[in-house]
């Protein structure tokens, strides 16, 4: 059955411990035995019994020091405790009182008599599994003493005490009733002959409350004569224990120290077992606030990270539209130029031929001075035409920056990139910045041309800007390990290691308010990496900087592998 109770038996005797088990099973109780104190601990370790049944002699630890031990342990301290002694000698009951248990039974007693031991042990722990720790669990025990002989309360009264127990007396059952309905005891120490009525009828009212009372009351009760039938009368009424009025007020004390401790320490396991709950509902509640600040502290950061990205992908396309904008407006210039040049430059040739097949037949007509004139206009013809060229170049390369197919792959030459991007520019660089041109081998790079233009006009720009007074830049290109590099390295100023790790970053710069954005490199850092490149930065304070854009030369069968990847 789920509800029979656990006993665990201590008896090092084999014979015993059968006897013992058979009689317990046959009265419904479930058993473990143990032959010694250190196989009960192992026991201990597995189940909590709700009662222990234990020998005083074991061998090894004692039956007493086996009590004490139980008792020390915040989790058995609080399981009833019989003790069964063959010991007649003075003193034996109180030593194993002492000792933490709570009960003891001779041997010699048959087995009926310790059965109702052990069950008005477990009644008295079932009541209190219900009954709330007071607030002062250390506190001295309040008893209520209840005899109708004025000398014997007084005796009772001054010995316990000297124990420290707080003391209160009536002379009645109907006055102890009273008291006990109007403040809380922790025990009772009553007589069973009172005046007004028996002190059974007192157990039996006392435990007819106990469902209700805020602490279980522990009842001693004593008599002139403690019969087997008279006990076995008084346990059933309620009693916790009975012992006889001539016996010394020692053991009396004993008995009485005996009870109470098993409520104070009762009290004082619920008073754990409630400082438990609440600090674990603390350690909870902490747990779960620092949580609740990790994760707001986490959403924060993720918010200002985003924040920071938008902010950033905003830069990068407000950037990408003057890019746009820029290359349209180039395009629509070169356009517009390069219709009515091209009619210039066909009918300039026109001219050309057309007075060169004049030569001969006017210039014999022509007077010295007219001749002067005549040939100096076909001189400036011709010089014309070198005019010409130069705006034709200007076109191509205006044209040549001016390519908005960032979308598609295409193989550009890098030279011509280049100096449609230093055309652009040339107005800030008029006379006192010069550039050294160290072009590898012409090649034809796989990229995304308008983008990679972006990239060019950033650094060149930045490097215009590094050059206080007269300098240079040295543009190089070249092919090393299956990249292409374009190296711009400029004569200016330099940066300090602090600025050069953080140059990358969004909207850092080093120029003045209105003067940048601090975009251009992380930008062009940006469209580097998504053509599977490297941009490196070199720099010394005081000895300029350069800056190496790397770029591998399989970028369309990367780009073909990539979209393979994705399933494009």
């Amino acid at each position: 059955m789920a509800d029979r109770k656990r006993i665990l038996v201590v008896e090092d005797s084999a014979t015993q411990a059968l006897r013992i088990r058979q009689a317990l099973e046959q009265a419904g109780f479930a058993v473990d035995c143990a032959p010694t104190a250190e196989a009960a601990f192992a026991s201990l370790n597995q189940t909590l019994p709700d009662l222990v049944v234990t020998d005083f002699r074991l061998p090894g630890m004692l039956g007493d020091e086996l009590c004490r031990t139980l008792r020390m342990n915040v989790n058995t301290r609080g399981i009833p405790i019989l003790m069964l002694t063959g010991e007649q000698e003075s003193g034996t009951e109180r030593h194993v009182l002492e000792s933490g248990a709570d009960d003891y039974v001779p041997k010699s007693e048959d087995f009926g008599f310790v059965l109702l031991r052990i069950e008005t042990l477990l009644r008295k722990s079932q009541v209190r599994n219900v009954v709330r720790a007071g607030e002062l669990p250390f506190a001295a025990a309040k008893l209520l003493l209840v005899d109708d002989s004025p000398t014997y309360l007084e005796l009772l009264a001054a010995a316990l005490e000297k124990e420290g127990y707080r003391i209160q007396t009536a002379a009645s059952g109907a006055q102890a009733l009273e008291r006990l309905a109007a403040e809380a005891f922790d025990g009772i120490v009553l007589d069973l002959v009172l005046p007004d009525m028996s002190g059974m009828d007192v157990c039996r009212r006392v435990l007819e409350s106990r469902a209700t009372l805020d602490d279980a009351v522990v009842i001693l009760a004593l008599t002139a004569s403690a019969t087997r039938e008279r006990m076995t009368s008084v346990l059933a009424a309620g009693a916790d224990d009975l012992v006889e009025k001539s016996r010394d007020i020692a053991v009396i004390t004993a008995r009485l120290r005996a009870l109470l401790r098993r409520k104070l320490i009762y009290s004082e396991n619920r008073r754990i077992a409630d400082e438990f709950r609440a600090r674990e509902l603390e350690i909870l509640h902490t747990r779960a606030a620092k949580d609740l600040a990790e994760a707001r502290a986490a959403l924060v950061g993720q918010l200002q990270q985003a924040n920071r990205e938008l902010k950033e992908a905003q830069a990068q396309l407000v950037q990408s539209a003057k890019m746009a904008s820029l290359g349209q407006l180039v395009a629509g210039v070169a356009h517009e130029i390069n219709n009515p040049l091209a009619f210039v430059m066909n009918h300039r040739s026109t001219v050309e031929r057309s007075l060169g097949d004049l030569a001969e037949p006017i210039e014999s007509h022509l007077a010295e001075a007219a001749l002067g004139r005549w040939r100096k206009a076909r001189r400036r013809l011709g010089e014309m035409h070198e005019g010409l060229e130069r705006i034709q170049d200007l076109v191509l390369k205006l044209r040549t920056f001016s390519r908005l197919d960032e979308g598609e792959l295409k193989y550009v030459r890098i030279d011509e990139s280049i100096e449609s991007v230093i055309t652009l520019l040339q107005y800030r660089l008029k006379d006192r910045i010069r550039i050294n041109r160290r072009y590898g081998a012409a090649k034809v790079l796989p990229c995304y041309p308008g983008p990679l233009n972006q990239v060019l006009m950033n650094i060149l720009s930045n490097a215009i800007d590094a050059i206080e007074g007269q300098g240079e830049i040295t543009i190089a290109t070249g092919e090393s390990d299956a990249t292409f590099f374009i190296s711009i390295a400029d004569t200016g100023k330099g940066m300090p290691e602090a600025v050069r790790e953080r140059i990358f970053e969004p909207f850092f710069t080093t120029k003045p308010v209105g003067g940048g954005t601090g975009l251009g490199l992380s930008i062009s850092y940006g469209i580097v990496r998504r053509h599977g490149g490297t941009l490196e930065v070199r720099s010394e304070q005081g000895r300029g900087t350069e800056i190496i854009v790397r770029l591998p030369m399989a970028l369309e069968r990367k780009k073909e592998t990539d979209d393979s990847a994705n399933g494009g």
